[in-house]
Parts: structure tokens; C-alpha cells; sequence
């Protein structure tokens, strides 16, 4: 057997155990805790974020062993890399031929054009855990939002938010909800703040990222809208695990296909969810109590 069919067989064993990585995350009532691993690596994909947290499950930050070394860390000995998928663009370029139309032209010929045709090909790499590595220190990362005082929070979100935010008596069970048609989010007031953070968060992805068709798909959109508001919500440390998988889990009802459709889209709008309100926060536009 080839190098190349090697490769290629392995890059179809990791895509195998990212299937089997989602199966087991919801069979086993794991999904909360994977989310929760996710908020760590943004620059990665759904899919490798699978492999690496089916791989090390205590993983905080990884990368390749060119990168840590230009980091100013090297790793240390017996450390077993972790796998990954790593995307390679290819190109070609492809001749065409293409007739002239005008049956005037004495020199009526067909001329040769190129066309580049580009393209992704995958082959599996690796990369390892901060844990693994040794050597210079890290520069802190920004954790200015992380405060334990979520009042402050809440008041940062209706900052943010390019839609008024209502706090009144809502008839029922529900803790809020967005209206498209009037342009605005509901809570209920009686919530208390963390409730009000959690749901404001719910209502918030719904506004600006979910783009279903909440007739014919709402439990696509539900999954899909909280699964990124736990994220986000986690990462700024605010923890709504309990009621969070609970809710996921009644609207996928354990088909792991909707999570395999929606994970790589939770993962990219979660990111920019996280990042538009760090630089919001960044630009100077509200305070945060520390």
C-alpha cells in the first residue's frame, strides 16, 4: 500500500471518529461538558475540536510543534500528539476551448483559455496540549469580562444589544422570547440576573444568528440557538449547564445527525458571537466591574 493510501485511510478514520465522537458525546449526556470544552479553541473546527476533545478531555489550548517552539516552549518527553485533520488547498489549471460566434471572421478559430480550478484536500496532523509543553510563560489572556457580578454583565449585553430590551410580566412559562415582527426581546422580570443573562443570551443568538425557519425547523433552531448561548455564556463564566443540556437534549431528542449538521455552525457562530462582544467591550463602549 502506498504513502498516499496510508494517508488517505487514516484522514477517513478520524472523519469516522468524529461520527462516533458525536454519537457517544449525546449517548452518554456528555454534550454540556463537550460544549463547554469547546469555548477554548476558536481557531478550530467543529470537527477537530471533536477529535481533540475525544482524545484529551482536559485539553485547554493546543498546537502544532512549530508553533510552541516559536512560543518560546518545547514539549516534554513521552508526549503523545494529539490528532487532528488539517485542510490543504490544491489548484489546477484546466484548458478549455472556446468557439468565436461571429460567422464573419475569415480567421474564425477556437482559442485555448486556461481555467484554475482550486480545491481542499486533507491529511491528518498533530498538536499538543499546553500541558505537554515546557518553557516560557504565556501572556495572559483577556479576561476583563469574566466577572462574577453578572448585573454588570446583563447591563453590558442591553449595551450591546441593537435591540431594545423590555423586562416585563410575560403570560405563561416562558422566560423571554424575540419578536421579529416588533423588533425587540422580552424578559421576564421576575428572573433573577443570572436567569436574566442565560435567557437574554438565548434571545440575543436567536436576533442576530439564527436564520431557520422557526415554523418549519424549530428544533433545529432551539439545538442550535442554545448550544451557542451555553458556549458564550460559559466562556464569560457564567455556567447554565443545568438547565441548558436539559433543553438541547428535548429538542434533538438524541438524534445525533442534528448535532452533526448544526456543530460546525454552532462552533463558527459561537466564535463570532464571543468576538464581536470582546471588541464591543475592547472599544471602550461600557465599563465591566472586575
Amino acid at each position: 500500500m502506498s504513502k498516499t493510501d496510508n494517508k488517505e485511510n487514516k484522514t477517513k478514520e478520524l472523519f469516522n471518529k468524529i461520527v462516533e465522537g458525536v454519537q457517544n458525546i449525546v449517548n452518554s449526556g456528555e454534550y454540556a461538558k463537550f460544549l463547554k470544552f469547546s469555548k477554548n479553541f476558536h481557531n478550530y473546527s467543529f470537527n477537530n475540536v471533536l477529535l481533540i476533545f475525544s482524545q484529551m478531555e482536559e485539553a485547554t489550548r493546543v498546537a502544532g510543534f512549530a508553533k510552541w517552539k516559536s512560543m518560546g516552549r518545547n514539549l516534554k518527553k513521552g508526549a503523545k500528539g494529539i490528532q487532528i485533520i488539517y485542510p490543504i488547498k490544491r489548484s489546477y489549471t484546466k484548458k478549455k476551448l472556446e468557439g468565436q460566434d461571429s460567422l464573419l471572421d475569415s480567421e474564425d478559430k477556437d482559442t485555448k483559455q486556461e481555467e484554475k480550478i482550486e480545491y481542499l484536500t486533507y491529511r491528518y496532523t498533530y498538536v499538543y496540549d499546553i500541558s505537554q509543553t515546557y518553557g516560557k510563560p504565556l501572556p495572559l489572556s483577556n479576561d476583563s469580562l469574566n466577572s462574577n457580578d453578572k448585573k454588570e454583565f446583563l447591563e453590558f449585553l442591553k449595551s450591546f444589544s441593537p435591540y431594545p430590551i423590555l423586562e416585563e410580566n410575560i403570560a405563561g412559562s416562558e422566560k423571554g422570547y424575540w419578536s421579529k415582527t416588533k423588533q425587540h426581546i422580552v424578559l421576564e422580570d421576575t428572573l433573577s440576573i443570572d436567569d436574566k443573562v442565560s435567557v437574554l443570551l438565548h434571545e440575543l443568538t436567536h436576533a442576530l444568528y439564527d436564520d431557520f425557519d422557526y415554523k418549519e425547523n424549530r428544533n433545529l433552531s432551539e439545538t442550535f440557538v442554545e448550544s451557542v448561548a451555553f458556549i458564550v455564556a460559559d466562556y464569560f463564566d457564567l455556567d447554565t449547564s443545568m438547565c441548558s443540556f436539559e433543553y438541547i437534549t428535548s429538542w434533538t431528542e438524541g438524534d445525533t445527525k442534528i448535532l452533526l449538521e448544526l456543530g460546525d455552525k454552532i462552533q463558527k457562530c459561537a466564535n463570532s458571537f464571543i468576538k464581536n462582544l470582546e471588541d464591543y467591550y475592547n472599544n471602550g463602549n461600557i465599563r465591566i466591574a472586575s
